[in-house]
């Protein structure tokens, strides 16, 4: 690999396809190699085709050299070999000035073909072992419940932790290490019965003090945890012995059972059960290694790769697969960001977000899985959006900004089609009005907020603003900082929605977080549905008041859709057992391979 660092080297010295004349020594020099190490060198970049080296005999005459072969393709040979030796940290720092170049890109995702996948392996007794190969877009940041934030850790999690109870295919919920509950009339206590015998993946014996941990864990931190409002109605947790844990929440709340299918409430061991410690790379401190009871464990894990390997002892069954690897792809991170780049996880045999020309081998199977993009205003901060016009003319602004051409994944964001004012989607009168009053003036600013996956729709929707009188300012920060002060210091909030089987969920977490930052009347309105929700046994009830509350947003330009696409799944016929959890993602326990 060495070879491939030292050709780089000479690339940013000398560039591509320029012949330069220099002596054995000024290469020398440059490499930092003793004059017959340099030769060596040479006679092999020549032998391998990447440069033409015409030498000329004698002391200080200057000989030729010429760089035959684009850097960025010896970097991703570079990368694929690192891969291969799993030397990916040390790769990626190298190649790093590449990260960008569609060149190298198009090298390694075509190398990925090969490389991901189904492979198989001979073991320590000859045994075969099945390892599944994952290129992940997204790098993961955190493997522990209270701590993760994106949606490929959750799919991670997912694998290497269970809750009391789990959704099945259609939604419903079912038992998980609860095997049964009851709930008392008034709809506070609910009692969960674990099953006998279930172990974490350090040999730990499951019991009613690890779901008591789990839950006062997740109370006293200050992390603005997804779904925090339902997780605080937990009044008091209680292990009546060692298989029967009590939860008293303050007033009865319809959602909390959902709430116990995600990967917030997912179980961890209680201190003491699991000392050991797994350092990460990215953090200094290092951090709780990831033991949990679900069908896979970590082996290993930094910032490139992160292995699962199957949990023998699992209480619902063994994994088919032995082995999954999943690889956070150094190249992609520059890449050109799309709106699937926080939900997408492609791989060979299964790809999520096909194309169209995925090719007739692949069946394409939609997950049931929407994301929706969605803009919202800030009207607890005083500013220019707490002027209805303003927000109306916003609304006209936005009207045919985005083009849907009958494919969902190719949604885009477009110039503003003005055109769409004399086609009766607006009030031709009232737009002109509008914008004339308030161009007439200097630009209005306003504050866009997102996090980094949004960055390119943020600043389009910037570019667009701007004709329609806005100045706009993009803010991209991590989303930890999203979820923080940013929010309440910008005008504007770009993100979006997932609409997987925990829809219910998440959307009532959306309008109670978003309720934060608008002006009191419209908050105290939406917490009072809120409250009405949560207290609704029935589902269509609920699901009726969070569309009055999406109305309410909507008529008073508070709320703006932007667009929205399926996740969608395509296989090879090689992959069997093929299921999907309540995301949208490949359930890693069931599929195999023939």
């Amino acid at each position: 690999m060495k070879l491939h660092q030292q050709y780089l080297l000479l690339h940013r010295h000398y560039g591509h396809h320029t012949e330069h004349e220099l002596t054995l020594a000024d290469l020398a020099e440059l490499l930092n190699c003793t004059h017959r190490n340099t030769l060596t060198i040479v006679k092999k970049m020549v032998a391998n085709d990447w440069i033409r080296w015409v030498s000329q005999r004698g002391r200080g005459r200057r000989s030729s050299l010429t760089l035959l072969v684009p850097a960025d393709q010896i970097a991703a040979e570079y990368m694929m070999q690192a891969m291969n030796r799993r030397e990916l940290q040390e790769a990626a720092e190298q190649v790093s000035a590449f990260s960008s170049s569609t060149i190298m890109q198009d090298y390694l995702n075509q190398w990925l073909l090969g490389y991901s996948g189904h492979h198989t392996e001979a073991g320590t007794n000859n045994e075969q072992i099945d390892t599944l190969r994952l290129p992940l877009r997204q790098q993961l940041h955190a493997l522990d419940p209270l701590y993760i934030n994106l949606l490929a850790e959750s799919f991670v999690t997912s694998h290497v932790f269970d809750g009391l109870v789990q959704r099945g295919e259609q939604g419903e919920i079912l038992p998980c290490l609860a095997h049964t509950w009851d709930v008392s009339p008034d709809r506070q206590t609910w009692i969960f019965y674990l099953r006998k015998g279930i172990t974490f993946h350090d040999s730990h014996t499951l019991t009613a003090h690890d779901i008591v941990h789990t839950f006062e864990r997740l109370q006293s931190s200050d992390r603005r945890t997804l779904y925090r409002d339902v997780s605080k109605q937990i009044l008091s947790i209680e292990a009546v012995d060692p298989l029967t844990v009590c939860f008293q929440l303050k007033n009865p709340h319809e959602l909390f059972l959902s709430f116990l299918t995600t990967s917030r409430a997912a179980i961890v061991p209680s201190p003491g059960t699991n000392e050991h410690k797994i350092k990460h790379s990215s953090d200094v401190h290092g951090m709780q290694q990831p033991v949990g009871t679900g069908p896979f464990k970590v082996s290993a894990w930094d910032d490139h790769l992160c292995r699962l390997e199957a949990f023998s002892s699992y209480f619902q069954g063994r994994a088919h697969m032995d082995r999954v690897d999943i690889l956070q792809i150094p190249w992609s991170a520059s890449a050109k960001m799309d709106d699937s780049q926080d939900i997408e996880t492609p791989f060979f045999h299964l790809v999520h977000n096909p194309s169209s020309s995925a090719g007739a081998d692949w069946t394409q199977i939609s997950t049931g899985v929407m994301v929706h993009k969605l803009l919202t205003c800030n009207t607890q901060k005083t500013g220019p959006l707490n002027d209805p016009e303003v927000r109306a003319h916003l609304q006209l602004c936005l009207a045919g900004m985005y083009r849907d051409d009958g494919h969902a994944d190719n949604s885009e964001i477009v110039e503003t089609d003005f055109s769409a004012v004399n086609a009766g989607m607006v009030d031709p009168e009232g737009f002109r009005d509008i914008t004339k009053r308030l161009t007439s003036a200097s630009p209005i600013s306003l504050h866009i907020a997102t996090i980094p996956q949004y960055r390119r729709d943020a600043k389009n929707l910037a570019s667009i603003l701007e004709q329609c009188g806005f100045s706009c300012t993009v803010r991209a920060a991590t989303m930890e900082q999203f979820k923080g002060n940013l929010r309440l210091e910008s005008d504007l909030i770009l993100f979006s929605l997932i609409r997987d089987r925990d829809e219910e969920l998440r959307r009532y977490d959306l309008y109670s977080t978003l309720s934060e930052h608008l002006e009191d009347s419209t908050r105290i309105t939406i917490h009072e549905i809120l409250q009405t929700i949560v207290a609704s046994p029935i589902a269509a009830d609920r699901t009726r008041e969070l569309d009055r509350i999406e109305q309410i947003l909507v008529d008073q330009n508070l709320l703006f859709h932007l667009s929205e696409k399926p996740v969608e799944t395509a296989y090879l016929p090689s992959v069997r057992g093929l299921s999907f959890n309540s995301q949208g993602w490949v359930n890693l326990r069931h599929i195999w391979f023939p």
